[in-house]
């Protein structure tokens, strides 16, 4: 007998938080194209490269923050801690902006 296996369901795929915002977004703004990618199976594979596209900006907008805002105590935890909020503070609105709220 042939080994008959269900297409990979949404459970199985590991999409992160960015992808999810997106789908979601993508259901509101434009339920047209959320059921396009739905009918051809191409929904979670592009919500995945958006969650990686996403997760790379925030690295690289945070990094370059660091750089810029260098701590006064490189010692004081909570300096670095209040720093590193603000790097991601700033990353994720422009996440949202360029990725996440976006028609792909």
């Amino acid at each position: 007998y042939p080994i008959v296996e269900a297409e990979i369901s949404a459970e199985s795929i590991q999409i992160g938080k960015y992808g999810d915002l997106w789908m979601e977004y993508l259901k509101v703004n434009h339920p047209d194209r959320y059921r396009h990618l739905v009918r051809f199976g191409k929904l979670m594979k592009k919500a995945v490269e958006v969650n990686e596209d996403a997760y790379e900006m925030l690295d690289g907008i945070v990094l370059k923050y660091l750089e810029k805002h260098l701590p006064i105590d490189p010692n004081s935890t909570m300096e670095m801690w209040q720093i590193r909020e603000q790097a991601k503070i700033l990353a994720e609105e422009l996440i949202f902006h360029d990725i996440v709220n976006q028609f792909h």
